[in-house]
C-alpha cells in the first residue's frame, strides 16, 4: 500500500510541474509585421526569425505578431545600444488588427524629458499610436489612458534585460531581470477585469539600435499551479468562522445542563 501511494504522489507531482513548468514555443519573428506608419520604424528580422533589430529614431512604431494571443506569458530579452538618445522601447499585447482599436501598451524610458521621467509606465490606448505623447507620458491624453507607473529607473545602454509577462483575462503582471534588476524584480501586478485575446510585439518611440531576441511563449499558469496546497485547489474545506453568539448560546446551556443535574 505505501509503495502504491507513493506512486500516486510521484505522479502526481509530475503533473504539477508538467503544468507549472510547461516547455516554451519559440516565437518566429520572421512572422512579425509592422504597425503604424512604415517611415516610423525599420525593423531588421535575423535570419533565424530569433531577433529584430529596430534601427530608426522616430515616431511611434511597433511590430506585431500575426496572430492573437490570451492567458500567456511571454518571455525574452531586449536591449538598446548606445546611439546617444535617451527615450523609450517597450511591449504591445491585446493588440487587434491594427492599431485604431485599444491596446495595452508597456515602455520604459532611459531619461528624463518634457515632463517624462526615466521609468516605466503601463498604458491603455486607444486612439492608434500617434496619440501616445512623447512628454508628460505619465498623464493621461486623448487616446491614451495611464493605467501605472513605477518610476525612477531607467535603461542602460548596451546592457541586456529579460522580459516576463503574463496577460491573462484579470492579470497583467511584467517582470524585469538583468543590470540593477538582478534575478528578477516585479514591475507591474496590475488586477484588471475584461481583458481580450490580441496580439504580441515590440514598440519603440524616438529611440533606436534595440534588439528584441529569444522570445517565447506558453499557456500561463493557473492559480492553482502555482498554489497546489491551496484549500480551494486540493478540495479541502475551509473551516468556516463560529459567530460568537452562537459561542454564546452553547456555554449558556452548557451552564443550565450543570445547573439541573445538581
Amino acid at each position: 500500500m505505501l509503495t502504491h501511494m507513493k506512486i500516486i504522489t510521484a505522479v502526481g507531482l509530475m503533473s504539477i510541474a508538467g503544468s507549472v513548468f510547461a516547455v516554451p514555443t519559440p516565437i518566429d519573428l520572421n512572422t512579425f509585421q509592422q504597425e503604424g506608419p512604415l517611415g516610423n520604424g525599420n525593423w531588421v528580422v535575423s535570419g533565424d526569425g530569433n531577433s529584430v533589430l529596430q534601427t530608426i529614431n522616430g515616431n511611434p512604431t511597433a511590430f506585431v505578431s500575426p496572430g492573437n494571443f490570451f492567458n500567456t506569458q511571454f518571455q525574452g530579452s531586449f536591449s538598446a545600444a548606445n546611439d546617444g538618445d535617451d527615450d523609450y522601447m517597450g511591449f504591445v499585447f491585446g493588440f487587434d488588427a491594427n492599431d485604431t482599436t485599444p491596446f495595452f501598451l508597456f515602455d520604459w524610458k532611459q531619461g528624463q524629458q518634457s515632463g517624462s521621467a526615466p521609468g516605466f509606465y503601463l498604458s491603455e490606448v486607444s486612439g492608434g499610436l500617434n496619440a501616445i505623447p512623447f512628454g508628460n507620458h505619465h498623464l493621461d491624453a486623448t487616446g491614451y489612458d495611464v493605467l501605472a507607473t513605477n518610476l525612477g529607473t531607467g535603461w542602460v545602454d548596451n546592457v541586456i534585460y529579460d522580459f516576463t509577462l503574463e496577460y491573462t483575462a484579470s492579470l497583467i503582471k511584467i517582470d524585469i531581470s538583468g543590470g540593477s534588476f538582478g534575478t528578477g524584480t516585479n514591475i507591474f501586478n496590475y488586477a484588471t477585469s475584461g481583458n481580450t485575446t490580441g496580439r504580441f510585439g515590440f514598440y519603440n518611440f524616438s529611440q533606436s539600435q534595440v534588439a528584441y531576441q529569444g522570445f517565447t511563449e506558453t499557456v500561463a499558469p493557473t492559480f492553482c499551479e502555482l498554489n497546489p496546497t491551496d484549500p480551494q485547489c486540493t478540495g479541502a474545506q475551509v473551516p468556516v468562522p463560529v459567530p460568537l453568539s452562537l459561542i454564546g448560546l452553547g456555554l449558556g446551556l452548557l451552564g443550565l445542563s450543570r445547573r439541573i443535574k445538581r
